[in-house]
């Protein structure tokens, strides 16, 4: 059935339970709230199980006594004229007839205000990149940034599970908005975005296969928020993952090999891996997707060779503290970007001659990551 239909019956219904009483409330969506006694968080009747199922027992005549005092009781606001309720268990409801679920990956994603430890790379452009994440935690006590990422929800991020193997580190928040580290405010060309935004990190959720049967195999990770990011149409927006790349990006998976694709990260710009100099603003270059015979010994163990891409050469190449960000492609059109790769491994001495770096492929991923995901 239609969305639209479906929304207009819930409206009407729940019009003709506001209609019926005075509610002097005001809260917006997403705010705490206190119905009968329990507090709640103020949002759409859909996103509560409970008072959806009474809402339908209304509807349907087989409502207990009092049902339409109760759910008079949980308004607690108006989102465009639709009433809103306070919810003590809020939670997805189950699909089925006349019960529709909010989805969890934004419609709108992937879209830059530009359509034109990185090596050989150079500066990246303030609004290039507004989907990039930058992880800090605790390395033997001392506040570090120690990864990338990507921002693919307001309430998600897309990085590699092996920035959470030591025990010696503890992550503490993910930085989205960010650009240039040793700025308060980042502004260009008479542009400037608001402050980043430093977010608490609710749960990592690794792989569960993740280093099996390989040391590095399935190397990917999300990081649940705990709280949405705050979206900005120029400096936060959401990376599009290619649940199907044919469709998304139009050309299919296995045309990704001959394409370049772009990298971006904080990590060190020094050739040698063991020596970390950081440059402050995003780096981003620009890398070739190629397989090679240093890329077939560097996928030795993985029992599915799809499960990753190769990536670089050229003298090009990511590094030590760029891993989990993104390889990103723009969809034919160059209208959208889509995450293609998570930075995984590669040489000792990084961009070193006929060397290559090993990136998970979110396409071979898509299903897990989708799966991982609450609204």
């Amino acid at each position: 059935m239609a969305q639209g239909v479906i929304m207009g019956r819930f409206t009407a219904m729940m019009m003709m339970v506001t209609a019926m009483v005075t509610v002097g409330c005001d809260a917006q969506q997403g705010a705490s709230c206190t119905a009968r006694g329990r507090r709640g968080v103020c949002g759409p009747i859909i996103n509560c199980p409970a008072l959806l199922t009474l809402l339908n027992l209304i509807k349907a005549g087989r409502a207990p006594p009092q049902a339409v005092d109760t759910l008079r009781s949980a308004i607690c606001g108006f989102d465009n004229n639709f009433p809103l309720v306070c919810c003590s268990s809020p939670g997805a409801a189950a699909p089925g007839p006349g019960n529709l679920v909010k989805p969890v990956l934004p419609t709108s994603c992937g879209v830059s205000a530009l359509t034109d430890r990185i090596i050989d790379g150079h500066d990246a452009p303030l609004l290039a990149w507004p989907w990039m994440a930058l992880l800090r935690g605790r390395f033997k006590g001392q506040l570090t940034w120690f990864c990338g990422g990507v921002l693919i929800s307001d309430r998600y991020v897309l990085t590699a599970a092996h920035c959470f193997k030591s025990n010696l580190l503890t992550l503490e928040s993910v930085r989205i908005g960010e650009h240039t580290l040793n700025q308060d405010r980042d502004c260009e060309k008479g542009i400037c975005a608001p402050l980043p935004q430093d977010i608490p990190v609710a749960q990592v959720i690794n792989h569960p296969e993740y280093g099996k049967p390989c040391p590095e195999c399935n190397d990917i990770a999300l990081l649940r928020l705990a709280h949405p990011a705050t979206m900005n149409p120029l400096h936060v927006v959401p990376i599009c993952l290619p649940l199907n790349p044919q469709k998304d990006l139009g050309f299919s998976e296995q045309q990704f090999i001959g394409k370049s694709a772009w990298a971006a990260g904080w990590g060190t710009t020094s050739r040698d891996s063991s020596e970390f100099i950081r440059l402050n603003p995003l780096q981003q270059v620009q890398l070739p997707i190629q397989n090679s015979q240093y890329c077939e010994t560097l996928r030795q163990g993985y029992p599915d060779r799809r499960m990753v891409l190769c990536a670089g050469g050229e003298g090009k190449d990511t590094c030590r503290g760029d891993s989990g960000g993104p390889l990103a492609f723009t969809n034919t059109g160059g209208t959208r970007h889509f995450v293609v790769g998570i930075t995984s491994r590669g040489p000792r001495e990084c961009g070193s001659t006929n060397t290559q770096g090993l990136y998970t492929n979110v396409a071979f991923y898509a299903s897990w990551i989708t799966n991982n995901l609450k609204p």
